[in-house]
């Protein structure tokens, strides 16, 4: 599955360059262009779900809620980028931009699910999505529903323990930037 720059090697290359640049934006401001989604090549009505759409998912005794925020094809099928929603919040990230003077990157927390294990979902709702608010933080893909749950409930379990600050640990291995955003965080005003 082809994904764009995201390894630790493409983080740190990121956080190098906002600190030689010495970019001052403020935390929403200034997601580089390899972090927002990317669809050329991509027929968007080829999509079986619609950017900004909210689907939920259930298995068993299991119900989840995630948004459509990004699409992707390759030799293994069509992916669908979906970002967890917890009540009104979605799941994010926040990681530095600069070593001086450093700031928050807010992104995204996104599961890639394969086209062939979109099943057993419903959508319930649609959002104006502002795609420019839209930074890539975390790609993971899965292939059905239940890896869908399994990470689910991994990122409940991330998001309980305390935060580190952006301008703490910036090369510690240790540090918690996963967090939670509320929707309106990238809705279209």
């Amino acid at each position: 599955m082809k994904f764009r720059i995201l390894s630790i090697a493409a983080m740190v290359a990121v956080v190098a360059q906002f600190g030689c640049n010495h970019l001052t934006s403020e935390t929403t401001e200034g997601i580089p262009t390899e972090m927002k989604p990317d669809w050329k090549g991509i027929d968007l009505n080829e999509m079986p779900v619609k950017f900004g759409q909210i689907l939920r998912f259930e298995k068993d005794s299991n119900v989840i809620n995630a948004i459509a925020l990004d699409f992707d094809k390759d030799e293994g099928g069509i992916w669908i980028g979906l970002c967890f929603i917890n009540k009104t919040n979605i799941f994010g990230r926040q990681i530095p931009s600069g070593w001086i003077n450093t700031k928050c990157l807010d992104l995204l927390d996104l599961q890639y699910l394969n086209n062939e294990g979109l099943k057993q979902y419903q959508i319930i709702d649609q959002i104006k999505v502002n795609r420019d608010k839209v930074g890539i933080g975390l790609i993971t893909p899965v292939s059905n529903v239940e890896d869908l749950m399994l990470e689910y409930k991994r990122g409940i379990e991330q998001r309980k323990k305390k935060q580190t600050s952006c301008d703490e640990g910036l090369i510690d291995e240790e540090s918690v930037r996963e967090c939670y955003f509320n929707v309106k965080k990238i809705e279209l005003q």
